[in-house]
């Protein structure tokens, strides 16, 4: 199981402010982890849509409240297809990662 440091997620999901992904993993309680998995990065992916989707109505102590199931309920309403964008995101992950390989090993 691949582990990816909180930078790397940080750099995929394009949060640009330290602050605004520490926030992200107090609420999902991953805060002080060096190390994250992919079903990690998914919930900071869905917490990081979720809160895009309602701009200023959706807050992160809504997200915790809110059951799995109104969640993925959220995400069909809008049309957000959050296993399509976190197979996005290992492409580019991987991608990234084979072009450092291959920059070494020249």
């Amino acid at each position: 199981m691949e582990h990816l440091s909180v930078k790397q997620c940080r750099t995929l999901l394009r949060i640009q402010s330290k602050d605004t992904i520490n926030k992200y993993l107090k609420t999902l309680n991953l805060f002080g982890q060096k190390r994250l998995s992919w079903s990690e990065l998914q919930q900071i992916l869905e917490l990081q849509i979720f809160l895009g989707l309602k701009h200023g109505r959706n807050s992160r102590e809504k997200f915790i409240k809110i059951s799995r199931q109104e969640l993925e309920q959220t995400f069909q309403t809008y049309g957000v297809d959050v296993k399509a964008r976190l197979a996005a995101l290992q492409k580019i992950h991987r991608e990234s990662v084979q072009q450092k390989q291959h920059c070494v090993s020249m």
